[in-house]
């Protein structure tokens, strides 16, 4: 494979595990439970992208300094050079984004009175788009006045009316997305 080709694959891989389970639900298929699979293997993904990216670029330089020495013209070697450039950002993007997830670490606080508040255990959660999801399925309950999911504590928060909606149906729009919520005893 080119340098170009491991470059895109890399910053696919990356993605992979971050935009697929968002990919899903705007689909609607959140329900399939991809997004707590894909999460459980996040480092897998982001491990694998960066070997990837540092293989296309060790054939890029190896192409490029080949050239030099025959005196060549190296085919689309800017193209390529430019490819590779966004790959590693994309890559160097989720990374980030992951190593956020867990380094910011402290739990969430602060939600605005309700007349419940609860804290649901959640499995699968591993970065921040297992999140976003989670709280959109949440939000879109009746009588949801806050909610708060923390892939690094491995919560959601809620506060809601209990005259608009029950514990039982935040569990199972959470489970929805393909999350593991647990009771609460």
């Amino acid at each position: 494979m080119r340098a170009k080709g491991l470059g895109f694959l890399s910053a696919l891989t990356a993605s992979v595990c971050c935009l697929g389970p968002l990919v899903m639900i705007l689909l609607g298929l959140g329900g399939l439970g991809i997004g707590s699979i894909l999460g459980r293997y996040h480092w897998f993904f982001i491990t694998a992208a960066a070997g990837l990216l540092a293989l296309a670029w060790a054939k890029y330089f190896k192409e490029k300094k080949s050239c030099e020495s025959e005196q060549c013209e190296m085919g689309r070697k800017r193209m390529t050079r430019n490819i590779l450039i966004l790959a590693s950002a994309v890559v160097l993007t989720f990374a980030g984004f992951n190593i956020y997830t867990y380094a910011r670490g402290k739990p969430v606080r602060n939600l605005s009175q309700a007349d419940t508040r609860v804290s649901i255990p959640v499995k699968g959660m591993s970065c921040f788009t297992c999140e976003i999801a989670i709280q959109q399925a949440v939000k879109k309950l009746p009588g949801i006045r806050n909610v708060k999911a923390s892939a690094s504590d491995g919560i959601v928060l809620v506060s809601y009316d209990t005259e608009k909606t029950s514990l039982d149906e935040v569990i199972n729009a959470i489970n929805e997305t393909g999350y593991k919520a647990e009771k609460l005893k």
